[in-house]
């Protein structure tokens, strides 16, 4: 312990250690301030930190939003185009299937017929 702070606790102190004890106290009332300030000014430039971030994810979920628009756009286009292709393949495959079940049914009535034929000339022969 300091001999000024003896002095005080006992209530003996001199002029010096008095004006000494006042600017201390000056001081850091001085320093409380200007804390208090800086403070007041962090608070403005995180309230100003947090707008611009939040300009910044706005702008960032806009440009999201229409990367995905034109994804989902690109999509749709490619599965309209897989449909149409889908269809015409289709389309050939049944006409496809149509000769052949022609061919079928012409194989079928000429193995019937062959015998009712071979009979028909036969006898027209005689």
């Amino acid at each position: 312990m300091t001999e000024s702070e003896k002095n005080l606790t006992d209530g003996n102190l001199t002029q010096k250690e008095i004006i000494q004890l006042l600017l201390h106290n000056a001081q850091h009332m001085a320093t409380r301030e200007e804390v208090k300030s800086d403070i007041k000014e962090l608070r403005e430039e995180v309230k100003a930190d947090i707008k611009e971030l939040r300009e910044e994810v706005k702008s960032d979920i806009k440009e999201l939003r229409e990367e995905v628009k034109s994804d989902i756009k690109e999509l749709k286009e490619d599965v309209l185009r897989i449909e149409t292709s889908l269809k015409q393949d289709i389309s050939k495959v049944d006409a496809k299937f149509d000769k052949i079940q022609w061919l079928i049914i012409a194989t079928i009535v000429t193995i019937l017929s062959k015998d009712y034929l071979f009979n028909l000339l036969e006898s027209s022969s005689k």
